[in-house]
């Protein structure tokens, strides 16, 4: 099988209720469902060498944001304070060292 290790890293990110509460608190005619819990976004990020923490550290607030602002673009509607352990309280995040393209199609670092 021919794949490519693409050199980046990856971190996933998933809504936890917290975020879905806001959502459905902004947005109260267009909930989203329970069921859409499980739904992720990933990240791509320069290669991983050390403390995943200390790189969600460093991207958090980017991605923080890029979520917010995928439900509101009204940053008013944002909660004013969006700490690291906001963060973890909102989202669930996997990081992943390494990012392999199946895909047939040109290769991203083309």
């Amino acid at each position: 099988m021919d794949m490519a290790v693409v050199d980046r890293s990856a971190i996933t990110v998933t809504h936890k209720q917290p975020f879905i509460d806001w959502n459905n608190r902004i947005f109260p005619t267009m909930l989203i469902e329970k069921d859409v819990l499980g739904e992720s976004t990933t990240y791509l990020i320069d290669q991983l060498f050390g403390d995943a923490e200390k790189v969600l550290r460093r991207h958090f607030k980017a991605i923080f944001e890029l979520e917010l602002e995928g439900i509101c673009i009204d940053e008013d509607e944002w909660p004013a304070k969006r700490t690291f352990k906001m963060f973890n309280e909102w989202f669930s995040i996997e990081v992943s060292g390494w990012v392999v393209d199946l895909s047939t199609k040109k290769s991203l670092e083309d």
